[in-house]
């Protein structure tokens, strides 16, 4: 006997389906591409099943996404509300792109960057406390940045992030597009940027001369070397 490999879902169901994914994805801030990327999967695959316009979904590609956020697949296609499916849901990761400091240096804006090819992806685990905007990147510490910041440190960077008086930022110096890593002190009516190396000025942060391309909003360290610069 052949084995079905895809299940045939009546308009309820259909409905229900493209409803939750769309209520998992906004709960886990998470896009098509992301999950597409992380699965496997083309990312049309995705984004059929949720708008709603496969009738026939293959069962394996429903197991890969209910796996992915920690549900069955019969939750997927039945009446959930929101809060049924967050309480389903323990210990997703969301995933972020790795970029080089060279990407985020030629970068017009992060939102600019084309990851729907992407290879490089780093998991995080978000806490209560904790959420990141559909831009947030991952980007390694240099050499340069030790002892503050170990070789291997990892910076979670978010763009839609306000900064606030001690947070860490990445500053992009208008004049030669180089990229610092400062910390921010608000002293109205001026902002300081302090250096974290050793031997840097202070600058006071100013409009014309410096753009802010994101907040550090998470410090994560792993042990192994890697190649990026």
């Amino acid at each position: 006997m052949k084995t079905a490999n895809v299940i045939k879902l009546n308009d309820v169901n259909l409905k229900k389906l493209a409803e939750n994914l769309q209520i998992l994805l906004t709960e886990n801030n998470v896009t098509e591409t992301q999950i597409a990327q992380s699965l496997n999967v083309p990312v049309m695959t995705i984004r059929r099943i949720v708008s709603g316009e496969t009738s026939d979904p293959r069962i394996s590609t429903l197991n890969l996404i209910a796996s992915y956020f920690n549900v069955s697949i019969d939750a997927l296609i039945q009446n959930n509300s929101i809060k049924t499916l967050a309480r389903m849901q323990k210990n997703i990761p969301k995933f972020v792109p790795i970029f080089d400091w060279s990407t985020v240096t030629n970068a017009a804006s992060i939102s600019a960057i084309d990851i729907s090819a992407w290879n490089d992806w780093y998991p995080i685990i978000l806490g209560c406390d904790l959420s990141l905007g559909p831009d947030a990147f991952a980007i390694e510490s240099r050499p340069s940045m030790q002892p503050r910041f170990p070789i291997g440190t990892i910076f979670i960077i978010d763009p839609n992030e306000q900064p606030r008086d001690g947070d860490i930022a990445i500053i992009k110096m208008k004049s030669n597009n180089e990229l610092s890593l400062r910390e921010v002190i608000i002293d109205s009516p001026r902002w300081q940027l302090l250096p974290i190396i050793t031997g840097s000025d202070m600058l006071f942060y100013d409009n014309n001369q410096h753009h802010i391309i994101g907040i550090v909003v998470l410090t994560l360290f792993q042990s192994r070397k890697t190649s990026r610069k």
